[in-house]
């Protein structure tokens, strides 16, 4: 599970951000997109594990999932993708712009 170590990057970084340290840090909020290969169960889950011993240690994750969008080159269309398939659904055209869906980002921290 590639989230242990996601975790532990997102506990360094705000670790050894120069406005963090040496205070405990109480919620972080993350943006997570659907086609990041992240599953957030999973690094909710292994964020508290790798968290403990830490200025994060009990530290509530929130976590903004956001849906995977595109613009179709061919139409114009704006859609959101779902399904396996990347196609634009009113042409079937796969010339396709992401606009959206693959964000993984420390949105916000609150800390003492």
């Amino acid at each position: 599970m590639h989230e242990a170590s996601i975790a532990a990057s997102i506990i360094r970084r705000l670790e050894e951000h120069p406005e963090l340290v040496g205070r405990k840090i109480r919620v972080v909020r993350l943006k997570i997109g659907r086609l990041s290969t992240v599953v957030p169960e999973n690094l909710r889950f292994l964020f508290g594990a790798v968290a403990a011993g830490t200025a994060l240690e009990g530290a509530e994750l929130e976590i903004e999932e956001v849906p995977a969008r595109a613009t179709c080159e061919s139409c114009g269309l704006a859609f959101e993708v779902v399904g396996p398939y990347f196609l634009c659904p009113a042409c079937e055209s796969g010339r396709l712009r992401l606009e959206s869906g693959r964000e993984l980002s420390i949105e916000s921290v609150d800390a003492d």
